[in-house]
């Protein structure tokens, strides 16, 4: 086999439970298992990687200090002057995420290394900057240099505030300099520059199927219990409308969600009762085995389709019926269907083995040039 040196560049790796962090952590961890030399460089955290790197055979950096972490700019319970002054400093500045693009720079001054590629994840897009600027100043650092893309920049629709102008200037200063361009589904594409789309390859999330473990028991609910797992956002991933039907419906059931976004289900923990049961989130692991005892599982759907939940996929894994939702506009009666137990417009995942982190990989690979 014609082993490759690989560079990963992500902020979110392992023991973080998101999906950028599997992003990063299953791709480090599959290429090491197909025999690539991979080396993961990651913000510092006070976390022991030893064993890691010993079972992946890949080495873990993690070394990039960031003097202050990005604030959650949409937490009403903060200071309105510390949410003003933040928003500010963000949409005009990117700080305090521009302070990753330095660090960047600061590990690889005076290293001379060679990769066969070099792969940067983003979000935040401050991590492809960096990238750049020391590609731009070390040509021989990595062959290829691919810019993993999982939500778009400066034409992102689901944004609440557009960047101003001179972003698109830095955002195509940067993918310029980029060999490609990858992202998880093609009606993406659609939310980035039009010189650009030649470098765009679609490479969605990867899974190992062997590390899923799903519950043996029967499902044999007294009534209905369904799940929704993920963040809810106001604007693009909201569940009022979902809600609102629930509370009209005088059924039994049970909705059980899985989320840090608290706010948007507070006001409905008195009008459902016990018919809503919110919990923390969990690792991906114990999730899906949780998720495999639910009678079925909802999608909300994004509001702008160049952003797909990595999620239906967790999903599809689970083997559990997905009953996927318009945010704006659910199907209700597709929804009371479910309800009763007729799942014959459920969604369905094409090629299910497409999401194979096997398969992923070596489609990062064959982009080496």
């Amino acid at each position: 086999m014609n082993i490759k040196r690989v560079l990963i560049v992500s902020m979110a790796f392992y023991p973080e439970n998101s999906p950028r962090s599997f992003r990063a952590t299953e791709l480090a961890k599959e290429m090491g298992r197909q025999g690539h030399k991979i080396e993961i460089l990651t913000k510092k955290r006070d976390f022991d990687y030893s064993e890691f790197e010993s079972n992946y055979s890949c080495k873990v950096t993690s070394e990039l200090l960031i003097k202050r972490n990005s604030p959650d700019i949409f937490k009403t319970e903060r200071n309105l002057v510390k949410r003003i002054k933040d928003r500010f400093l963000y949409q005009l500045f990117l700080y305090p995420d521009i302070e990753i693009s330095r660090a960047i720079v600061t590990y690889f001054k005076d290293k001379s290394k060679n990769y066969d590629l070099c792969i940067s994840i983003a979000k935040p897009h401050t991590v492809h900057f960096g990238c750049a600027i020391v590609l731009r100043r070390n040509k021989d650092l990595a062959k290829t240099w691919v810019a993993d893309c999982g939500d778009p920049f400066t034409l992102c629709k689901s944004d609440v505030y557009k960047f101003p102008f001179y972003f698109r200037w830095l955002e195509k200063w940067m993918f310029k300099r980029a060999d490609y361009i990858t992202i998880p589904v093609k009606s993406a594409e659609d939310a980035y520059y039009e010189e650009f789309i030649p470098k765009i390859r679609i490479i969605p999330q990867g899974f190992n199927f062997s590390e899923v473990k799903l519950s043996d028991d029967p499902i044999n609910n007294p009534y209905p219990i369904f799940c929704y797992a993920g963040a809810l956002y106001r604007k693009t991933r909201n569940p009022q409308k979902l809600l609102d039907y629930l509370v009209t419906l005088n059924l039994e059931f049970k909705f059980i969600v899985y989320t840090g976004s608290f706010e948007l289900l507070e006001p409905y923990t008195n009008k459902l009762g016990k018919k809503l049961e919110i919990r923390p989130p969990i690792q991906r692991d114990l999730l899906l085995f949780e998720l495999s005892k639910m009678d079925f599982l909802i999608n909300i759907d994004n509001v702008h389709k160049e952003q797909v939940p990595s999620k239906t996929i967790d999903y599809a894994l689970t083997k559990r019926p997905i009953l996927s939702v318009e945010p704006e506009n659910p199907d209700y009666g597709n929804i009371l269907r479910f309800l009763k137990g007729d799942y014959s417009e459920r969604l369905d995942l094409d090629n299910i083995s497409d999401y194979n982190i096997s398969v992923i990989a070596k489609k990062f690979i064959e982009l080496i040039e």
